[in-house]
């Protein structure tokens, strides 16, 4: 147990033996540190975003080549054909199937309400011509 003593007795702690120059002169440091950390992020952020803006206007150069290529060209052509077609059968199914059900569709529907509706206008108009 005197040892123990002893060792807490001689042991010294830095913040005791630093002297108050050595203090200011590490609390400088500290800030000078904050600061370069503050200015390395904020550039490392500005050549993000700038890189960002390299990259993107490069990648629309390159698109806007691509798109110049025949065979992009055809490519597209083929989409947009292929899509119409597509919608084409699409629409034709869906005629198929309300026919074989004998449903009237939502923009038949719509018409016929309208027809119906200036039917009945023209009903009203006419008995009260006839009530007159």
């Amino acid at each position: 147990m005197a040892t123990k003593t002893r060792t807490r007795k001689n042991e010294m702690r830095w913040e005791e033996f630093r002297p108050e120059w050595a203090n200011e002169g590490i609390d400088r440091i500290s800030q000078e540190l904050e600061k370069w950390n503050d200015e390395l992020q904020s550039r490392s952020a500005q050549f993000r975003k700038e890189s960002q803006k390299r990259i993107d206007k490069s990648v629309k150069q390159i698109q806007t080549e691509l798109r110049k290529l025949p065979a992009v060209k055809k490519a597209e052509q083929l989409g947009s054909d292929l899509g119409k077609r597509v919608e084409k059968g699409t629409q034709e199914g869906v005629d198929r199937i309300y026919t074989r059900l004998k449903i009237a569709r939502l923009d038949e529907v719509k018409t016929l309400e309208r027809k119906v509706a200036s039917l009945n206008r023209k009903l009203r108009a006419l008995e009260k011509q006839m009530t007159a």
